[in-house]
């Protein structure tokens, strides 16, 4: 079966929409800027960190062009576990040792290359915990009720079995408790399903599936390009869009995400 992987696509190709769409303007002057991404999720390896920079708009993308391939970054794991950060290749930095991060541990990235530094800080958020499922009848969505943990938000996709899921291409919205109060439920809804998996042929193979993530997730997906789908959740957006990597002429994520299981809509 095909679970949807909107969070396990590649950051690269992010890169050609951020250069054409989030940064250049034809009106403005090239500006170059470090580009940092990652997502990191529990008890999954440590994926390391991708830092290239952008590229004038009438470069053809090349990832040998793009890379930084001396930067010093390091991690500091729940505020005192210190892990360094090496150059493998194609601008990605990773530990020398494997580890697997855990569920509510905090990371946060320090780096700096030349003149630029850096820095963003990031929650590994809980396993989606779902109390049930529904379908809205009248908006013809598919819902959750699922218990807030501290510093999360939330966001669904549908599902429809067709011998292999079919899967929406993008959140339809983002939750965001008005509080941290743990353990109380939210409600998280996904977009409506298309009109042909509206019927009640499809009763039975529908399905949801509740994303948690870092709480700045929500700014990024509130300040992304809207009605327009996207290939990378995290870093693809417009010049507005609020990233959570700091640093003057830096831009990108650096994210904690888990996603749920695949659940039958009732």
């Amino acid at each position: 079966m095909k679970y949807f992987n909107i969070i396990l696509l590649p950051f690269l190709s992010f890169f050609i929409g951020c250069e054409n769409e989030e940064l250049l303007n034809p009106e403005l002057s090239y500006q170059q800027k470090l580009v940092v991404q990652c997502q990191i999720s529990a008890d999954i390896y440590f994926p390391g960190v991708i830092v290239t920079k952008t590229l004038p708009l009438d470069v053809e993308f090349d990832i040998k062009l793009a890379e930084i391939t001396n930067a010093t970054l390091y991690l500091r794991k729940n505020g005192f576990q210190i892990i360094p950060l090496h150059y493998i290749e194609n601008g990605l930095y990773k530990p020398l040792y494997d580890f697997r991060p855990h569920q509510e541990d905090y990371y946060e990235l320090y780096g700096e290359w030349n003149e630029y530094n850096f820095y963003a800080v990031t929650k590994i958020p809980v396993k989606p915990v779902v109390n049930n499922v529904n379908f809205n009848s009248s908006g013809f969505y598919p819902e959750a009720d699922v218990n807030i943990f501290k510093d999360e938000v939330y966001a669904a996709l549908w599902a429809v079995d067709l011998g292999v899921y079919k899967t929406a291409d993008d959140f339809y919205s983002v939750s965001v408790p008005q509080d941290n109060t743990i353990n109380n439920p939210i409600n998280v809804r996904s977009a409506a399903y298309p009109i042909e998996y509206q019927s009640s042929n499809y009763n039975g193979r529908r399905y949801i599936q509740i994303y948690s993530f870092d709480r700045s997730f929500d700014d990024y997906f509130k300040t992304k390009v809207q009605n327009e789908e996207i290939n990378n959740p995290y870093v693809q957006g417009s010049g507005n869009t609020v990233w959570n990597v700091k640093g003057e002429k830096v831009i990108g994520m650096f994210i904690g995400v888990t996603k749920g299981d695949i659940l039958k809509v009732n």
